[in-house]
């Protein structure tokens, strides 16, 4: 469009190109799993990028650069873009020229691994987006001018959301861009811009009307002057903008007692309206004589033009006609402004049709209150199933030292019990010695194998530790970037956790390997064929004498029971094992997609305790059931045993039938262990080599990353200006202004942009700028799952192996090193 008005739009920042695909793919795999291809996502959301920061004339298209904002908002409770996790370094030049030095200022490249600081850099360019758009428009055409209003209006809501977007994540000192007085300015400028569109159609008001909305103009550019006079502002704000901002204020001051001294000749006070436009001419002639734009220079001739005209005649008419006394024109009425134009709040999506590339891929959030609940679950899943087997051994156990059912099954001589034969039978079926043997000889190479890989992930840590501490001692100061130990803590929390489940597995398999060594002999017996293992018990008296006898069938109907209690058991421990979390993941989703971030905890806690308060109930019956029943079978045994007569050599078969029993018991258990143990080391090798992969990503990474700089300290040596830490640019005291002092209230340290109903984000914890809440911090990944491999009734003697639920700790450095 022409512009004779002088409206301007704010420049762009320039991005430079990154590689998102990478880093992001490797991060989904670890955390998520191949479950679902992401590709495709990854590969469009790179190259979306592109074309919305690289390829575009926001004046021409804006969409790709909206659609980009919108991903990146969609995604930041799901990808913890930073410097320890997924590492991407987002760099860009600056819009603004930061001031000071011998041959003027220049625009400074900045970077950042913050998330946070890529979204404030295409809120920027949004907010520039939008004043060229505005710029474009034909504003001798209604429909038009409405836009270009619009684009002006949303452009300062875009400024002003990013000075509290900025304020949040601590990013001011990323870019002369982002100082909070700096963005106050601009968000004021184009406010003003839209409020001076208003007044181009200011002759179909009432002059009352006009004359407020000349005022909300002036204030609006008085603010923008305001802020951008401040200490920290006005080396980085173009000064055509500053001369602008200072003379358009004027202008609309004179333009405010213009329509005012129209309001008051039709008032019929010709006095006030002489002194009216009096103070506007004086106001349009410092318009004119401080304005550094020529092209600006016609709008504001016409303008005195008109005011010296209407002072004339006014002055003219008064004298000859009304002859009114002039008032006084310090005490006359200040014009209150009516502000028509505001701020429009930036809003999410900015895109109507947005449609997110990652919408099935999880909230870290959300995958963690998933993964608590499984830990949680795991948890009492254990310790319910802890409780069911141990109860259960020392049922076995007391009935073993009963020498109970084979005792009122045993016909003496050298026949064997039924019940000893089954046991046998099954044994025997289980593989008998034989397995139990194999499965002892594999583990120590599974777990061999699971200690060199956690052995050798933490050495390459502390290589890269040690390496980077030595550089740190040789070039001091110019050795800039992160401590290694700094980014390095959640990878060393994981490796402790780890080393310690490592270390709990040594324990319990020592206390499996004891229980080996005391039941081996009897669980061999069991594994022969029956003839033999009747040749090695002695023969006895027969018992069969009471088998018809009260005590007897009473001790029948025990065993019964006893194998009702146990079939229970197994009933209630598949019920602990197998309960379904797909209505938690459904209420967790919901909770989250309804905004209550905080809420999952609450959610996990109440899902747990519905899912398991009535199982936890049948366990405490069953247990309770079960002393009972010890009772009553010890009562009976006693009877029985004191109508029972024998002799030494039926003392002797007794003893060993008691120790078949319990080295059936122990076969059971120890089979069971091993084989969850063998799980266990299996499940825990790929862990460990997703470890071992996260690790290498992040020395590989801080290996290029030491590469650049070491070719940065080198180029600065041989040039004579070795590199220093980045800092915070520092500007020369201001000269004084050659404006005259603007009248306003005082202000605060950073000026306030104008306010839109926008909410701001959440404010980052002091000293750790995310792109979300730390709440989200901290992605889970499962241990190997399965019950605990060994005897819980050891529990109190050794930790278990760890389960789902163990403790888990986020992925680091996926990504490269920062680019030059």
């Amino acid at each position: 469009m022409s512009n004779p008005y002088h409206f301007l739009s704010v420049p762009a920042k320039k991005a430079f190109d990154v590689t998102l695909s990478t880093p992001i793919k490797n991060f989904i795999k670890a955390t998520f799993g191949d479950k679902e291809d992401y590709s495709a996502s990854i590969d469009g959301f790179n190259s979306l990028r592109v074309e919305a920061l690289l390829r575009s004339n926001y004046r021409d298209d804006c969409s790709k650069l909206f659609r980009y904002y919108d991903q990146l908002h969609a995604i930041e409770y799901k990808l913890p873009i930073t410097e320890n996790q997924i590492r991407i370094y987002f760099k860009w030049q600056d819009a603004l020229v930061s001031g000071g030095g011998l041959f003027g200022g220049k625009q400074k490249t900045n970077g950042s691994w913050k998330l946070a600081y890529e979204k404030a850099c295409v809120l920027f360019n949004i907010g520039h987006a939008y004043s060229e758009l505005a710029l474009a428009q034909n504003l001798s055409m209604d429909e038009q001018m409405k836009a270009a209003l619009r684009y002006f209006q949303l452009s300062s809501g875009a400024f002003s959301f990013l000075k509290e977007y900025v304020n949040s994540y601590s990013l001011s000192d990323l870019s002369v861009d982002f100082e909070p007085a700096v963005l106050a300015s601009l968000s004021w400028f184009m406010l003003g811009q839209a409020a001076e569109l208003i007044h181009l159609k200011s002759s179909s008001f009432k002059s009352e009307i006009a004359a407020k909305v000349a005022a909300h103009a002036s204030d609006c550019y008085r603010e923008a002057y305001t802020s951008a006079k401040t200490e920290s502002a006005k080396k980085i704000i173009p000064d055509n903008f500053i001369n602008v901002m200072f003379v358009k204020h004027l202008l609309f001051q004179s333009k405010t007692e213009y329509h005012a001294g129209k309001q008051a000749q039709a008032d019929r006070k010709y006095g006030l309206a002489v002194v009216r436009f009096t103070r506007a001419k004086e106001q349009a002639y410092q318009a004119a004589s401080k304005c550094a734009t020529a092209a600006f220079t016609p709008v504001l001739r016409a303008n005195q033009d008109e005011i010296n005209k209407s002072v004339d005649a006014a002055r003219k008419d008064n004298d000859f006609v009304y002859h009114e006394r002039l008032p006084d024109s310090k005490l006359i009425e200040t014009i209150l402004a009516q502000p028509i134009a505001k701020s429009l709040p930036a809003t999410f999506p900015i895109t109507p049709d947005f449609r997110d590339l990652f919408a099935s891929l999880v909230p870290i959030a959300l995958n963690n209150a998933l993964a608590s609940f499984n830990s949680k679950r795991a948890e009492i899943m254990n310790i319910e199933i802890n409780r069911l087997r141990e109860a259960t051994n020392v049922l076995n156990a007391f009935l073993a030292s009963l020498n109970l059912p084979a005792a009122i099954e045993d016909r003496g001589g050298r026949e064997i019990p039924p019940s000893v034969i089954e046991k046998a039978n099954q044994i025997k079926r289980q593989g008998g010695i034989n397995t139990l043997e194999k499965m002892f000889n594999e583990l120590p190479t599974s777990l061999t194998r699971n200690k060199e890989i956690l052995d050798e992930t933490i050495r390459m840590l502390d290589d890269e530790e040690r390496g980077d501490t030595e550089l740190r001692n040789q070039f001091k100061e110019r050795w800039t970037r992160t401590v290694s130990s700094t980014l390095t803590v959640p990878l060393r929390s994981e490796a402790r956790k780890y080393m310690d489940i490592i270390q709990n597995a040594i324990n319990a398999d020592k206390i499996v390997q004891e229980k080996y060594r005391m039941n081996r002999d009897s669980i061999v017996l069991l594994s022969k064929q029956t003839h033999e293992i009747a040749n090695e018990l002695p023969s006895a008296s027969a018992a069969g004498a009471l088998r018809d006898a009260f005590v007897v069938r009473e001790l029948h109907r025990l065993m019964d029971t006893v194998a009702s209690v146990k079939a229970e058991r197994e009933v209630i421990e598949a019920e602990l094992k197998n309960t379904d979390s797909d209505g938690v993941r459904a209420r967790l989703i919901g909770a989250f997609q309804q905004g209550n971030h905080n809420d999952e905890n609450s959610v996990v806690v109440h899902e747990i305790e519905s899912i398991y308060a009535p199982l936890r109930q049948q366990v405490n019956e069953s247990v309770s059931k079960q002393e009972q029943l010890v009772e009553n079978i010890r009562r009976a045994n006693q009877q029985f045993q004191n109508e029972k007569q024998g002799n030494a050599s039926s003392e002797m078969r007794e003893e060993i039938l008691k120790n078949l029993a319990r080295a059936y018991d122990a076969f059971q258990e120890l089979l069971n262990n091993l084989k969850e143990g063998t799980t266990f080391y299996s499940d825990l090798t790929p862990l460990l080599l997703k470890f071992q992969n996260k690790a290498s990503d992040f020395v590989f990474a801080r290996k290029t990353e030491k590469e650049d700089l070491m070719k940065d300290i080198q180029r600065g040596i041989v040039g004579g200006n070795p590199s220093q830490p980045t800092k915070p640019p520092v500007y020369p005291p201001s000269t004084a202004s050659s404006y005259p002092p603007v009248v306003a209230p005082p202000y605060p340290q950073q000026p306030l942009a104008p306010s839109t109903s926008g909410q701001p984000p959440a404010t980052a914890p002091d000293g750790l700028a995310l792109p979300y809440p730390t709440a989200y911090m901290q992605p889970f990944f499962p241990m190997p799952p399965g019950y605990n491999p060994y005897n819980p009734f050891f529990n109190m003697m050794a930790p278990p192996y760890p389960m789902a639920g163990a403790p888990q700790y986020p992925p680091q450095g996926y990504g490269v090193g920062k680019p030059q």
